[in-house]
């Protein structure tokens, strides 16, 4: 599930980047979609996937801490290669 909201999240940066790099023809703004991208991959999408605590046993943090840990590596890697991708392929989607 983690990966598919990935995928996901990277079409949404995909077409952001176009549709601003249409609109303002800034190259920055890439770079600001990456960042607000990535603060999301580090403390807001970890938090749709956490379990919920156990009230009457012990609540171990590993799954926790895995799901964070994961959202974390696999975000990162998704957002600066959907970046990458974009700055390779923009002179061949964008004709100027």
């Amino acid at each position: 599930m983690i990966l598919l909201l990935i995928f996901g999240i990277s079409l949404i940066q995909f077409l952001l980047n176009y549709l601003s790099y249409k609109k303002f023809k800034d190259k920055s703004i890439s770079a600001f979609i990456l960042i607000v991208i990535l603060i999301g991959y580090y403390f807001v999408f970890p938090s749709f996937f956490l379990p919920e605590p156990n009230e009457d046993g012990i609540n171990c943090g590993l799954p926790i801490l895995g799901i964070i840990l994961a959202s974390w590596f696999f975000g990162t890697f998704a957002g600066i290669t959907t970046h990458i991708v974009w700055l390779y392929w923009k002179p061949k989607l964008i004709r100027t």
